[in-house]
């Protein structure tokens, strides 16, 4: 991604006319956005593989993902949760097993209650400023050890009106 660069730059004064005194400043950037990359049309099921997503929890995904919002959450109510567990042939407590390791993947992330973000490196919706928000905004962590590989994964708070381009 290209970096934050700013294209216009405004400054503006008020000005007590009669003591000379600036009463007032204010000064507003506008920045250009990195271009959208080009992209290529990747099948769910190569992806799956590329990241190491069990076939169990692929079918999963494919149903969070019909539901993903254009800000990058997945809501999921008690009766959608029940919808989706049916149509898969599953239990509610093996939905919930599967759900929480796609979240342990760094796939999605738990965002609250019955609500989480898809990992915007991997799946997103919208327009492109949003989702390269969302991409800097996602932290995704991977530690390798002895032991193997740790994933951890978080949502980073952004203020709102502000992009980072780095």
């Amino acid at each position: 991604m290209s970096t934050k660069k700013i294209i216009q730059s405004t400054v503006s004064q008020v000005v007590d006319m009669q003591t000379g005194e600036i009463v007032e400043a204010s000064s507003t950037n506008i920045y250009r956005l990195p271009s959208e990359p080009p992209y290529v049309k990747m099948y769910l099921d190569d992806l799956c593989v590329l990241i190491n997503v069990p076939e169990s929890q692929k079918n999963l995904l494919l149903h969070l993902l019909r539901r993903l919002d254009f800000e990058g959450y997945i809501i999921l109510s008690p009766r959608a949760r029940k919808d989706i567990a049916k149509s898969l042939g599953i239990a509610d407590q093996t939905f919930r097993n599967r759900l929480n390791e796609l979240c342990k993947s760094g796939i999605i992330h738990r965002a609250s209650t019955n609500e989480y973000m898809a990992n915007p490196s991997y799946f997103a919706r919208g327009e492109w400023k949003s989702i390269c928000a969302r991409r800097q905004a996602f932290e995704l962590k991977i530690t390798y050890s002895d032991k193997g590989r740790k994933i951890e994964t978080g949502k980073i708070e952004v203020e709102q009106g502000e992009l980072p381009l780095n």
